[in-house]
């Protein structure tokens, strides 16, 4: 197994950070930083093979930032699928459990295929039944859109399927968290996903320490997105026609999660919060 840190240059305060939690927690695990394009550049603009998903997404345009994360994200998955080995791709603002590296020892072991989600966040998402059983561990399918790609594990198979026809026309996180695009008139990549819990690591801005004598540095805590209040900007969100479109399709995606939770828990999943370790509590 590989770890690919996505880090920008400016960023040294939490890449710092990172290298020596890593260090110390998978110290046999070589870590990798991911290409980063910083859109504070003078010189930033879009790819040209960057294409707005449009009506084929959910998405009607992405924002600069979007973009770069997706790409670093890629970069990241064609390492990965040409080393032959799993890759742990990190973002630099986390979070690790105690048991981190107890997860990442049996992960190493066998890794599956599939999306390896190991962060979370308070949201409730809907999970099978238990289908794996590690020491301590359980892996479950995830059956819902579920956020954040903070911290998650792919085979070299895995990586090198993701390449195959993706497209930056959503974010990277719905990419890779939404079992069931087609509800939101968007494009996946088919792949089983899933759920390791008790999850691992956790991104600083939705859990802190149970323990108030362990903090959270202050850098970890301040995004460096240049532009998340521009992604409610018109030429994000769409004109009104395909607006309403996409209330139309959440209305429909609501019934249809609905019936799927209720078939879900009926065969011993359930629909629920990932779970914490007990060292973190939810922001």
């Amino acid at each position: 197994m590989k770890a690919y840190l996505i880090n920008l240059d400016r960023a040294a305060d939490r890449r710092n950070y990172m290298m020596q939690k890593l260090s110390r927690l998978i110290p046999n695990i070589s870590v990798e930083r991911a290409m980063c394009v910083d859109i504070k550049s003078p010189h930033w603009s879009a790819p040209s093979f960057v294409q707005a998903g449009r009506w084929r997404s959910d998405r009607w345009s992405l924002s600069a930032s979007d973009i770069e994360i997706f790409r670093s994200h890629i970069d990241c998955w064609e390492k990965a699928a040409a080393s032959g080995e799993a890759g742990l791709i990190l973002e630099d603002d986390l979070l690790f459990s105690d048991r981190f590296t107890e997860a990442i020892r049996e992960m190493q072991k066998d890794t599956p295929f599939g999306v390896i989600h190991l962060d979370a966040v308070s949201a409730p998402l809907l999970l099978g039944a238990r289908e794996t059983q590690m020491d301590g561990f359980t892996l479950q399918t995830i059956k819902s859109h579920t956020a954040s790609a903070a911290a998650y594990i792919v085979s070299p198979d895995t990586a090198a399927r993701l390449l195959d026809g993706v497209r930056i026309e959503r974010t990277v996180d719905d990419y890779l968290f939404d079992p069931t695009p087609s509800d939101r008139g968007a494009r996946g990549h088919g792949l089983p996903i899933l759920q390791i819990e008790p999850i691992i690591a956790v991104q600083s801005q939705f859990a802190k320490y149970s323990d108030t004598t362990r903090t959270t540095p202050d850098f970890l805590e301040v995004t460096k997105r240049l532009d998340v209040s521009s992604r409610k900007a018109r030429k994000f969100v769409g004109p009104w026609p395909y607006r309403l479109r996409k209330e139309i399709l959440r209305a429909f995606y609501r019934r249809r999660l609905r019936k799927r939770i209720q078939a879900t828990t009926i065969e011993g999943g359930r629909w629920a919060s990932a779970q914490l370790p007990e060292e973190f509590i939810w922001r």
